[in-house]
């Protein structure tokens, strides 16, 4: 029987872990990495806590970590060029390199980006847009898995 210290331990090895590993292969720094994986951690722990089941938890904490880190690549990369277009064309860069021609990767693309320019022409905020563009292309790329199983 684990305690809750071991359990803990545990979640916090495997998704550390898990989401550096991630990270690492979706071109983020190594530094981006380990953060994403500490925020996973403390995200799933917290899902835990709460009594969510261990992979509902893991896999929600994942997703919202990478968000933090696309939205820093994002605004980073608003500072630096001061335009939203080639900004989140950094970001799909680094996310179609990660995607390494996974099922549904080309159309993901597409919605991301025909979903960022119908929020930013209908006046949402470029941060606003790139989580549209982010979670519809998630989706896009979720059920093009489903589809391969």
């Amino acid at each position: 029987m684990t305690t809750g210290k071991e359990a803990v331990s545990q979640v916090k090895d495997i998704v550390t872990g898990l989401a550096a590993g991630g990270a690492s292969l979706a071109g983020w720094s190594a530094g981006e990495a380990a953060l994403l994986g500490v925020k996973a951690e403390e995200a799933t722990t917290a899902r835990l806590a709460l009594g969510q089941d261990f992979n509902g938890a893991m896999d929600a904490s994942i997703s919202e970590a990478e968000m933090v880190l696309v939205m820093d690549v994002f605004c980073k990369a608003m500072d630096e060029t001061g335009d939203a277009q080639t900004a989140f064309d950094r970001v799909v860069a680094i996310k179609m390199k990660a995607a390494d021609d996974a099922p549904g990767s080309e159309t993901a693309q597409k919605v991301a980006r025909a979903a960022f320019l119908d929020a930013v022409r209908g006046g949402f905020a470029p941060q606003a847009a790139m989580l549209s563009a982010f979670i519809s292309a998630a989706a896009t790329m979720r059920l093009a898995a489903a589809g391969t199983h």
